[in-house]
């Protein structure tokens, strides 16, 4: 990008303020061009408040390596003012390492199917002020072993995304003390101890927005009821439902602002309390809804959904018994026509 000599000159009639606001609207590369107008406005486009919001992604996957070349570029050159990281498909820790050491104001970082170090738990500690962790669909390259991070070292932690490791009774009590954590998505933890489980949904009850959690032995009706009275709670999911009751289902009434819902792997809950929780008018306002394997999903229930959820885009009744292979099934996609994707 060139601009007129007159053009930079009208520009920097502007007070600093406006010119950062008005760079906060320009693509990277654009932004990027600004710093070699003058020195003036390479400080103003290097600015933390711009960078902030601004995701850096390197990928590993194959067809996406001249963007991830030029973003790899952006972040040596760039390295104090990357804020937002992610990196995918990354299969080399050291390499991933290389990365990380030159970015020394990290605040979101995405490692998503990539392979983890064990030496990640010392690494991350460079960045304190750490307000996301995701590494969902990574793998520790380390067998029969696990990365052991203090979370409540991260005092602005607000979103953690774990893969299968990353928690344990070793450090799974740091969690109680992240103030602000308020997206906990551990669906692939398992043997969560249920005392512990249920104590970290009492921490949060006030906050919590997101709750994705394994379930099986680490989950039982009181969980439910106790998540019921998460306010702020707008996404649940619980992989394995198959100790929960009807006692617990019919709490999930009492969510006020869900907006996406998971309960899958349960031949408990029964039909009549299905259809009543499902018609609660608080669930019908939900965008996405998977009742995969719940085994008294019945043709009157998908019948509800279909006349009542009219915000829902995502539809999940995959292995429902009583839908799959019945004249049932051959009716769903004509009852199904605006949401944009139903799976059985």
């Amino acid at each position: 990008m060139t601009l007129p000599q007159e053009s930079c000159d009208d520009m920097n009639i502007l007070p600093n303020e406006l010119i950062i606001t008005i760079f906060k609207l320009l693509p990277l590369e654009s932004l990027l061009a600004c710093q070699h107008v003058c020195q003036r406005w390479k400080k103003l486009a290097q600015d933390a408040s711009i960078w902030r919001s601004i995701l850096i992604v390197y990928s590993g996957k194959p067809g996406q390596s001249e963007v991830s070349e030029r973003n790899l570029e952006i972040i040596s050159s760039q390295s104090a003012s990357i804020f937002c990281l992610k990196l995918q498909y990354v299969y080399n820790y050291q390499f991933i390492k290389s990365i990380l050491q030159r970015c020394d104001n990290i605040m979101l970082l995405d490692l998503v199917m990539c392979r983890i170090g064990k030496d990640f738990e010392d690494d991350v500690k460079k960045w304190p002020n750490l307000k996301k962790i995701n590494l969902k669909n990574s793998l520790l390259l380390v067998n029969n072993d696990d990365v052991i991070i203090q979370y409540d070292q991260f005092k602005y932690l607000k979103y953690l995304a774990l893969s299968d490791f990353g928690l344990s009774s070793s450090n799974c009590y740091s969690l109680l003390k992240c103030t602000y954590l308020s997206n906990i998505l551990i669906e692939k933890i398992k043997n969560l101890n249920i005392d512990y489980v249920k104590e970290l949904i009492i921490s949060k009850q006030h906050i919590l927005e997101t709750f994705h959690i394994y379930g099986g032995d680490s989950v039982d009706d009181r969980c439910l009821q106790l998540l019921s009275k998460c306010q702020m709670l707008k996404d649940l999911a619980i992989i394995r439902c198959e100790n929960l009751t009807d006692a617990g289902l019919v709490a999930l009434a009492d969510l006020k602002h869900a907006e996406h819902l998971q309960i899958w792997n349960n031949i408990n809950f029964t039909e009549i309390n299905l259809l009543r929780t499902l018609s609660s008018p608080n669930l019908i306002c939900l965008q996405s809804l998977s009742l995969s394997r719940i085994g008294n999903v019945s043709p009157v229930i998908v019948d509800v959904i279909s006349e009542y959820y009219k915000n829902l885009k995502f539809l999940a009744v995959y292995q429902c018994p009583r839908i799959i292979n019945t004249d049932y099934e051959k009716q769903l996609k004509s009852k199904f026509r605006n949401i944009d994707v139903v799976l059985y």
